[in-house]
Parts: structure tokens; sequence; C-alpha cells
């Protein structure tokens, strides 16, 4: 028997190596959470495969020689009912020690409001580990996450300009937060200007520039990184820049690429990356996987409203190097959109807590 060992960040990723590599009839031997060189989770899964007894097992259902059309039908049968053993048995697995991590993490901690929080944290979809993390100070009504979570600076474009990028996955809602920021603070008494580099898409910037034509700011389309000192020039005077983009798929890096170009020449002060709350977690996963290549300082969430488990959002922050800036919910403009803080994030989380108790 020989025994390997499979790492991957998230357990389900290995046990698909396992799967990949060694086939239906590996046996998961146990598995082990630990940290990679820059500090992140890495899980590591032992497994092994007898070679005497599958060969044993292949000899002895190949007796016979059928046609080989038939053996070959009969062949891509059994592969398939192997396949499928092997996917239930992982999911299993995966399920059984996802119940074990938390049963164990939820007895370590102290008291029944904290145990409470947990349990109410891990059903809105944080990860049981983060939950564990929170619980106490959420279980007490204390802000949650001054310490574990990055939190960006709050802008303030009358003490110092700020020249502000939103990028993300189209429909995150960067066009809508845009206005909403360019309102809050036109309202304030801040110069604003605003500019977009979705110039592809038909309409991509019709509801920018109409904003544009209320507020009576600046608006500059920035279709090729010629046009970047045309536009900045148009922004002079506007104490707050804020830049509207294409939206950007990780498996289509054509589009991405071509507005990389642009944003290149842009002297941005902050380069936003905007998450919709009902967005896959896995593929919010992947965009952050992104984020540092592409030079993202912070992190925005939008659609706060849209999801049923808004714990997401707590498991990305904590993956993410970037700091916590807006979060917003809702059309209203410049309404239902503020600066995260522990405290924000906390009243957020208490909200969906207390609407679940309504409803149950």
């Amino acid at each position: 028997m020989q025994v390997r060992v499979f790492s991957a960040p998230r357990l389900h990723e290995a046990l698909a190596l396992v799967r990949k590599e060694l086939g239906p009839e590996a046996v998961v031997l146990d598995h082990l959470e630990g940290v990679d060189k820059q500090g992140k989770k890495l899980w590591h899964v032992h497994a092994a495969l007898d070679r005497s007894e599958s060969s044993q097992q292949v000899d002895a259902a190949v007796v016979k020689t059928p046609d080989i059309s038939e053996q070959a039908a009969k062949e891509a049968l059994l592969e398939e009912r192997k396949v499928e053993a092997s996917m239930l048995r992982l999911e299993r697995i995966v399920e059984g020690l996802g119940r074990k991590e938390v049963d164990s993490l939820r007895k370590a901690l102290d008291d029944d409001e904290s145990k409470e929080a947990f349990d109410h944290l891990v059903e809105l979809g944080v990860a049981p580990s983060y939950a564990f993390d929170l619980a106490h100070a959420y279980g007490h009504h204390l802000p949650i996450g001054g310490s574990t979570l990055r939190w960006a600076a709050r802008i303030t474009p009358r003490k110092k300009a700020a020249i502000i990028l939103l990028a993300g996955p189209s429909g995150a809602g960067k066009t809508l937060l845009a206005a909403k920021l360019a309102t809050h603070y036109s309202m304030r008494g801040v110069r604003v200007g605003l500019m977009t580099c979705d110039t592809v898409r038909m309409g991509g910037s019709d509801v920018l520039s109409a904003y544009a034509g209320v507020l009576g700011a600046p608006f500059a389309l920035l279709r090729t990184p010629d046009d970047v000192a045309k536009g900045l020039l148009l922004m002079k005077t506007a104490q707050l820049v804020l830049i509207d983009t294409e939206g950007w798929n990780i498996h289509h890096p054509t589009a991405l690429k071509r507005q990389t170009e642009i944003w290149d020449k842009l002297p941005c002060t902050h380069r936003i990356l905007v998450m919709p709350a009902n967005m896959d977690e896995a593929d919010g996963l992947g965009m952050l996987a992104e984020s540092d290549a592409l030079q993202m300082t912070e992190l925005a969430f939008t659609k706060l409203d849209e999801t049923s488990r808004p714990g997401k959002v707590i498991n990305w922050a904590m993956i993410s190097k970037l700091g916590l800036s807006y979060g917003g919910f809702g059309v209203d403009v410049p309404g239902h959109m503020g600066w995260l803080t522990p405290q924000s994030l906390t009243a957020f989380l208490e909200s969906q807590r207390q609407r679940s108790k309504e409803a149950s």
C-alpha cells in the first residue's frame, strides 16, 4: 500500500486530487489543516491505494473477453459507476469532516451566548473556523473583526483629492455604487468628476453620464489609453474622481487586459474591487486571487440584501489582503450605502439574525 499526501487550499480540492490521482478505490487515511509559507490555510490529506488488491479485482472482472464493443460499453458503464460511487464517498467524507469540525469548535466555546452566536454565523455561511474567532464578540453584542479583518482608511476628498477606480464582475453594481458615492459627496459640497471605461457594452456609459448631468459633474469616456490625458484634464478641478469600469471575468482575460492598459495610465489613489454578495462564493475567491495582480487596494460589497448566506462576505474578507471600504444594498441613490466598520458589519449580521428569528 502506497501512502501519498495531497495538499490544497480547501479540503474538498485536496479530496478531488485524491480521486483524480488514485481513482475511486483510494482510501482517505486522515486530513490535517496547516498553513503555507504565506500563512494561508492549506489542507493536507493522506490517502492510499492497495495496488495489488485493485489489480486482483480487475483480473477477476475480465475472465471472459466478450465482443469488443460490448466489452467497451461495459467498461465505460463500470467506470461511470465507480466515479459516481467515488464522488458520493468523497462528499460523505467532506460532510462528515465538516460536521466534526463544527462540533469540535462549538464545544471549545466558553458560554451559551458564544455557542448560539457561532451557530448563527455558521447558518449565515461563515466558515466554522472564522465563526469561532468571531463568536465571543458577536454573542456579547460587541463589534466583530476589529483585529481579525482589514479595514480601509476612510476616504476624505476635502482633505486629500482621491481618484477611485471601481472594478469587478459584470452586474456587481459598480455603476450604481459610483452614482451613490458621487451623489453622497456632491451633496456635501465635494466637487465630483465621473469617468468610465465601460464603452464596449451597449448603453454601458449612459447611466453614469445621466447621473453626471444631474449632478453637474464633468464626465469622460475612456475608450483607449490615449483618452486618459484628455479625461484627466476635464477632471482638473474635481476633488473626487470616480471611474466606472467594464465588468470582467477571470475566465476571459482578453477584455480585462484591454481595460488594464487604460487603468495603468490613471493616477488612481484607490482601486476598489466591488463584489456582489449574491455571487457564488468560489467565483468570488477566484476574483480575490487575481486582486494582487490587478493592484486592488480595497474591497467593497454590494447587493447585501440579495443573498440568503451573507456570511460569505466574512469568508472573502478574511482571505483577502484588502481593506474593507463600502457596503451597499438596494437601488436608492444615495441611500442604502455606508462605510464598513466593525460596528456596521456587526449591525448588519445582527439584522439578519433578528430576521431569521422573526421568520421562525
